[in-house]
């Protein structure tokens, strides 16, 4: 079965009818709806070496790279560049393309007179086929009939994208299970409300299994506390050393590289009083306990989902959303006391 067979089904051109296979501009909804049902009725699949073919053609040394868009979502121009808790992601994910034969065009949507019809027609103007939003948008509407989107983090409510992020709950099971390993017995969890919401909750429910396994006299419960920008941050901070002082843990598991100077504020010793692991040491705090999060393995896997489905033109808001959960490893540090081997 070929496209000339399918053609002839339709009465249209051969080149119509691989335009509307691949989702390309200029064929109607409608058109390019009924060529995809006489294809499937008449048993057509698409060649694979095709797009291996035109993948090895992309990375050929002399290529143009193709874009990518990268939407920056936060109120900070260069945050992704900025930040060594964010710009990971970023490092992970431009590599990637590169090898893959694209490149990130990065869009700002707090730019100035920025909205979504603009950034829709920029990427329109720009030939960008793959869209890859990026933390903390929930909301974000464009026009997806041409287009593949996949998002990372778990931030994203509308539409329902693909999307990559770490193993929340994975990732805290592991800190939990590890620092008792090392001795300790009295272990909180201390995190943010937003650190909770991104995680679809899951975090908040790896910390409550955790207390099912713990002693009574050892139980903590866990604090969720509001925020860590400039309006939310003095209340977390008394929060947390009322929790400090009222239930007294001997370590805990967070997810913020204030925690260490917050704790020492409340007059404890980082590990001496109480050890502090980190759920992802990746870069800003790297001599950290905690668990290595694979930060450029999720930017990367980003790029290769959003690639695959350029590939295989699967444009437009998925019917079944796919979530790919990157773990990762524990990873020893300054801010954990680590038992001496016995002799």
């Amino acid at each position: 079965m070929s496209l000339h067979d399918i053609a002839c089904a339709a009465g249209i051109s051969k080149t119509t009818v691989s335009d509307a296979l691949q989702n390309r501009h200029g064929v109607s909804k409608a058109t390019r709806e009924r060529i995809l049902r006489i294809a499937q009725r008449l048993g057509y699949v698409p060649d694979a070496r095709i797009a291996s073919v035109m993948a090895s053609v992309r990375d050929a040394k002399s290529k143009d790279l193709l874009p990518i868009a990268w939407v920056n979502t936060t109120v900070e121009m260069d945050s992704w560049h900025k930040y060594k808790f964010m710009s990971p992601y970023l490092a992970g994910a431009r590599e990637r393309a590169t090898q893959l034969g694209y490149y990130l065009e990065e869009l700002w949507l707090q730019e100035p007179g920025m909205n979504m019809a603009r950034m829709s027609r920029i990427i329109d103007q720009r030939g960008i086929e793959g869209v890859i939003l990026t933390p903390p948008v929930r909301h974000f509407r464009l026009n997806w009939d041409h287009l593949a989107g996949v998002s990372f983090g778990g931030d994203m409510l509308v539409p329902s994208l693909h999307r990559v992020m770490g193993d929340t709950f994975y990732h805290l099971l592991l800190a939990l299970k590890m620092v008792k390993r090392c001795g300790y017995r009295r272990i909180g969890v201390c995190l943010s409300e937003y650190m909770d919401r991104s995680s679809s909750r899951s975090i908040r429910a790896a910390a409550h299994y955790f207390q099912t396994m713990t002693p009574k006299l050892d139980k903590i419960p866990p604090l969720f506390y509001p925020g860590e920008n400039e309006m939310h941050w003095p209340l977390s901070k008394k929060q947390i050393a009322v929790w400090l002082s009222r239930y007294k843990p001997d370590v805990i598991a967070c997810h913020s590289n204030r925690i260490v100077a917050c704790v020492e504020e409340a007059g404890y010793r980082v590990p001496e009083d109480v050890g502090v692991v980190h759920l992802a040491t990746d870069d800003d705090v790297s001599d950290w306990a905690g668990i290595f999060s694979n930060r450029r393995e999720i930017g990367a896997t980003t790029v290769e989902l959003i690639v695959s489905l350029m590939h295989s033109r699967q444009f437009g808001i998925p019917k079944v959303a796919k979530n790919t959960a990157i773990r990762g490893s524990w990873h020893p540090g300054r801010t954990l006391l680590i038992p001496k081997p016995d002799h």
